[in-house]
Parts: structure tokens; C-alpha cells; sequence
């Protein structure tokens, strides 16, 4: 996958020294969506989605309401104070599946794992929304399985010619994404989480670069930041991606204070919970390297 490679990751995680409650700095779940894009109009029949869903969810429902497609999954019960409903995700196709493509400019910069995914999205004219809905307040684990087990379902059926990633901001290969899933659950970040690179240094006139993750907010884990000057960029990526898997296999338990292994072992690199330095505003935990 060239620079960043998410596959090369080791355990260099710390084990956390203290825990403090009521933590004042989180995130809190947003809405999980991605953008199916096609170079051609899509042939969309939710009858054959709901064929793929039932391979995942024996029990799935669906519905058709104007230009939207509701999925029902009554084996994943939310409770609400006075009602219990079940998961839901939905398939839009706006403006009645007429030529139109809506991607942000963010989601062109930082590509890295996909060499063409930049022209191929420029090149697509149509669109299919994915999202999850009324499922916020599941555990984030099970959340994130059902919306991506959906989204390839989705992606098997449909075959779009490129998938943008709102959460992780970047633009991924369908086929990389299903093989990623069918064959590796334990890259279940892949979709909604991604390693971004930014030149923090050109104000002073020294060289310090800044990198992050991006996506772990929005099932409201914290994200992750460095600023560095001499590092490698790929092992500070991968060492990123390190992080991320952590907190998504145990939750937000870092605090200031705690250190995280850095690039070398024994070393201890100190956390401090704080706003993100880049856009979209989150919480992050900013890794000092020492």
C-alpha cells in the first residue's frame, strides 16, 4: 500500500499508569456515512441489497421513503427512555439519481494509500449516500461492524468506481475495501479512519511536520496527533495507526499523564488530551515524543 502502510503494526502501546474519571475532553458519536461514487449511472435494485444484508443480518427489514432506503435490523434493539427501535442504515440517492457528485476538497489531500483514487473520483457522475441512522448510542464496536457489514453489502451490489470516506476524508478502492473485510476484520478502521500529514513549520523556518488520525471521533473515541522534525513519516504513520487500533480495542482510557511507547522500545512519549491542531475540530490526544 506504499507510504503509510496501515498492515505494519506492532504492540508498542504502554500500559496507562493512572485513570482519572469524568474526563472534561471527549467526542461524541457522529453520523457514520460514505459516498458511493460512479462513473455511470448506477443500475440500484434494493431488493438484491437486501439479498447481500441478509447474509449478515438474517432478520434485516427494509422500506422506501422518497429517495431514501431504510434498513431495519431488528437483532440490534437501541433503548430508547420510552421506546426500543432497531439499527437502522439508510441508501440516498439524490435528486432522483440524476449526474451529480458532491465531494469536499479535503477529501483529494490525503490519498496516499490510493495512487489513482483522486482522478478516478474526479471522473465519477453519479452518487449513492450510505449512512447509519438512530444507532449512536450502541457500543462503538458493534455500531461500526453492522455499518460496515452493510456498506460492502452495498458496495457488492451497486459496484461503484470509487468509495469517499466522510469520517476518514479520503478516497478508498471498493475492491480494497471488500477484500480488506471479507478476508481481515481486524482492519475495521480501513473505511473510517485515515493518517493525514501536514508541514507545521513553515512559519518558524524549521522543518516540523504534524500528523494525525482522523475518523476515530466520530464513533467518539479520541484521535491521535504528533508534531515531529526528524522522524520517518512512515514509521510515525505507522506507529499512528498503532494508536488508533488501541483505543478502538480499548476505549478511551487515555489520560495526561499516561505515555504511549513511541518509535523506539522502552521510550515513553507523554499524552495530553486537547483540541486538534487541523480540521474538523475534535479531541485528540496529543503524543509529545521525547
Amino acid at each position: 500500500m506504499g507510504l503509510f502502510n496501515v498492515f505494519k503494526k506492532k504492540n508498542i502501546v504502554e500500559e496507562n499508569e493512572q485513570i482519572v474519571e469524568n474526563d472534561p475532553l471527549e467526542n461524541f458519536p457522529e453520523l457514520l456515512s460514505a459516498k458511493l461514487l460512479f462513473l455511470d449511472k448506477p443500475n440500484f435494485n434494493s431488493n438484491q441489497v437486501l439479498t447481500e444484508v441478509k447474509k449478515h443480518f438474517e432478520n434485516a427489514e427494509h422500506s422506501f421513503s422518497e429517495n431514501t432506503f431504510i434498513f431495519l435490523f431488528p437483532d440490534h434493539p437501541i433503548q430508547f427512555a420510552d421506546a426500543t427501535i432497531p439499527a437502522q442504515c439508510t441508501i440516498m440517492i439524490p435528486d432522483q439519481g440524476k449526474p451529480e457528485v458532491e465531494v469536499p476538497d479535503a477529501a483529494f489531500q490525503q490519498n496516499w494509500h490510493w495512487p489513482e483514487a483522486n482522478q478516478t473520483a474526479r471522473n465519477c457522475t453519479y452518487e449513492i449516500l450510505v449512512t447509519d441512522l438512530m444507532s449512536r448510542t450502541l457500543p462503538y464496536k458493534e455500531r461500526l461492524n453492522i455499518f460496515m457489514d452493510f456498506l460492502v453489502a452495498v458496495i457488492k451490489i451497486t459496484q461503484p468506481n470509487a468509495v469517499y470516506s466522510s469520517s476518514a476524508q479520503k478516497i478508498l478502492n471498493p475492491t480494497d475495501i471488500i477484500n480488506i473485510w471479507d478476508t481481515d476484520k481486524i482492519q475495521i478502521l480501513c473505511a473510517i479512519c485515515n493518517v493525514r500529514l501536514y508541514n507545521a513549520g513553515s512559519n518558524t523556518g524549521h522543518k516540523e511536520l504534524l500528523m494525525d488520525t482522523v475518523g476515530l471521533h466520530t464513533i467518539g473515541l479520541p484521535d491521535f496527533q504528533i508534531r515531529f522534525s526528524t522522524a520517518d513519516e512512515n514509521e510515525i504513520a505507522n506507529l499512528l495507526w498503532t494508536y488508533a487500533y488501541y483505543a478502538y480495542e480499548f476505549g478511551d482510557i487515555i489520560v495526561d499523564g499516561n505515555t504511549l511507547e513511541g518509535l523506539k522500545a522502552g521510550s515513553k512519549w507523554k499524552c495530553e488530551k486537547q483540541f486538534s491542531l487541523v480540521a474538523p475540530e475534535r479531541v485528540v490526544i496529543n503524543v509529545t515524543p521525547d
